[in-house]
């Protein structure tokens, strides 16, 4: 899938999104939507390799992940929601001669999803939305962070069964997302390509509001 039609189809989705849940009148969106945080921890894969001149792999460490989300039922097992994930993480490059800091970045996105109730307590989402890199203009940010990258990502929701999970509507959720990235001083370097970007975050879910 290119990373263009990707874009596309998230700015679509989220002012699809964004006027579906405007448009509700105030006592509906009482009624309707709940909220809820997560916090996690999140893996991502590397995100720049050159074996050219000096082989070498800079990877983000893994780092906690903290979400906050609204959602809104839209008929019995099916529910709309918006996500702002936010994830600070620092950098390592791996040489063949060891491995050194690479400075820190902040990762911020943004996705509208649907989700689907399968069974008591289990579901499922898609969505799509953007990303960007906060960061300190160093090393691959020098010339600044790439703009925003589009997103997709799915996860898989399991509530807990027990009185105390209950009561505080705990849930287990393991994420999955997967980006391009690239930014303008790896261009400045020979990069032509943008690299795909894997992340997997399992997290705690807590809500209120709207069962």
């Amino acid at each position: 899938m290119r990373v263009g039609r990707l874009g596309g189809w998230a700015v679509r989705g989220t002012t699809i999104a964004a006027l579906f849940l405007t448009a509700y009148p105030p006592n509906r969106l009482t009624a309707q939507v709940s909220f809820h945080v997560a916090l996690g921890a999140r893996y991502s894969s590397t995100l720049v390799h050159d074996s050219v001149v000096t082989p070498f792999d800079l990877r983000p460490a893994v780092a906690p992940a903290f979400l906050v989300s609204a959602r809104d039922e839209l008929r019995p097992g099916w529910s709309a929601d918006v996500t702002l994930d936010v994830a600070p993480s620092g950098m390592r490059r791996h040489e063949s001669s060891g491995s050194f800091d690479a400075g820190s970045f902040t990762a911020v996105a943004f996705t509208v999803g649907l989700r689907r109730e399968f069974a008591p307590g289990v579901s499922a989402r898609a969505g799509v939305g953007g990303l960007r890199y906060l960061a300190d203009q160093t090393g691959v940010f020098r010339e600044g962070s790439g703009g925003i990258f589009p997103l997709g990502t799915l996860a898989a929701t399991y509530a807990v069964p027990l009185p105390f999970a209950q009561k505080h509507r705990l849930e287990v959720e393991a994420r999955y997302d997967i980006h391009q990235f690239i930014t303008p001083a790896l261009r400045t370097e020979g990069f032509s390509a943008s690299r795909p970007v894997h992340r997997v975050a399992v997290l705690i879910r807590m809500g209120w509001g709207k069962s």
